[in-house]
């Protein structure tokens, strides 16, 4: 069913039937009208059948309304507008959780779409293991023309120095202590790429509370962390979800010092619930990993590099967040500056 252009003022509301499914599939939407509908039939094409969809649009400035409108019709959609943006995509998700009761919940974020078969494969694993409180996929990385940038693992293989930290395996599927996971996969980086890969059991929700709503970027990972400190994890290596990178995505449009700040927390909670300093063990990983956020707006074409002329301002950012990220952020860019002197001097060769 494609989207019709009709309108409707009147509001849906969940009704029993709609509570009943097995998964309810939730579509928190703002400001996505031109993905929205790839995204509602990658939900609505699953060869998965016991589901409901809702989705909840945050007051979109655009026609993303319209859109969801004529979807109306379709006995498994309810839709819920919100009259006042609520700002948060993690307040969309309580709010959700509330709406439903289903047993299985799917954050279908509306920027991203979906292989057919990605709730069979994650209820599967879900209902052959009642200890595992969220069932994970692989991802591919699309652009906004559904071009493929490449699977999300490889790519962070391939960002550079991981400073010895081991990432989760790819080459097969798998079950791991949550705790462990946390442990060992969870810092000083989030290593699952976003909810759209993610199947949740709902009492695992209820028993930490529901989603951390207090994060602007980080709420995600601090909530996989909660979990994972009570509930096991399923990680299936296919890569079932598409995760669209582009110009609106809530990392995009908000302040490093958020994010910075934000994902200290997360690693200060991880550290608290182990009772050690065990996430900390990759310091040099940390920094490396935070002195690469730092200069990600500062790199240039066409080589990707941080010019000569902000090498000073990237220092000074670096230099507010302590020596430690001072002295790391200065050991990547003299790498960098060097790399290219001995390139332009023919001692080097640039890298294909």
């Amino acid at each position: 069913m494609r989207p019709g252009r009709h309108f409707c003022p009147v509001l849906s509301q969940p009704s029993s039937e709609f509570k009943m499914a097995k998964v309810a599939v939730i579509i928190p939407n703002y400001n996505h009208a031109r993905y929205l509908p790839q995204r509602i039939e990658s939900v609505l094409n699953q060869t998965y059948g016991d589901f409901n969809l809702l989705i909840l649009d945050d007051k979109s400035p655009d026609h993303s309304r319209e859109i969801i409108d004529g979807y109306r019709s379709n006995p498994l959609v309810q839709v819920h507008y919100n009259d006042v943006n609520s700002g948060s995509t993690y307040r969309q998700w309580t709010k959700a959780i509330a709406l439903t009761s289903s047993e299985y919940i799917w954050f279908a974020e509306s920027d991203d779409y979906a292989d057919p078969t990605l709730l069979s494969r994650l209820v599967e694993t879900l209902d052959a293991n009642p200890k595992v409180g969220m069932a994970i996929c692989e991802s591919i990385i699309v652009d906004e023309n559904n071009q493929h940038i490449g699977v999300y693992s490889e790519l962070f293989k391939s960002n550079g120095d991981l400073g010895g930290v081991t990432l989760p395996p790819t080459d097969h599927d798998f079950i791991e202590d949550g705790r462990e996971y946390c442990r060992r996969y969870m810092v000083p980086w989030n290593t699952i790429p976003n909810a759209s890969a993610v199947l949740f059991r709902r009492s695992a929700f209820e028993a930490i509370g529901g989603p951390v709503t207090d994060l602007r970027i980080c709420g995600d990972w601090l909530t996989y962390c909660k979990l994972l400190m009570r509930y096991d994890i399923s990680r299936i290596a296919a890569p079932l979800n598409y995760f669209r990178k582009h110009g609106n995505n809530v990392r995009t449009r908000t302040k490093m010092d958020t994010y910075m700040t934000e994902q200290r927390q997360v690693r200060a909670y991880v550290g608290s619930q182990l009772k050690s300093r065990e996430p900390f063990r990759h310091r040099t990983a940390m920094l490396l990993f935070e002195s690469q956020l730092i200069m990600a707006d500062e790199r240039r074409p066409p080589n990707g590099k941080v010019p000569v002329s902000r090498l000073l301002p990237t220092l000074s950012i670096a230099a507010k967040y302590g020596p430690g990220l001072f002295a790391s952020t200065l050991g990547v860019l003299a790498k960098e500056q060097t790399a290219g002197v001995l390139q332009r001097l023919g001692v080097m060769r640039a890298k294909q």
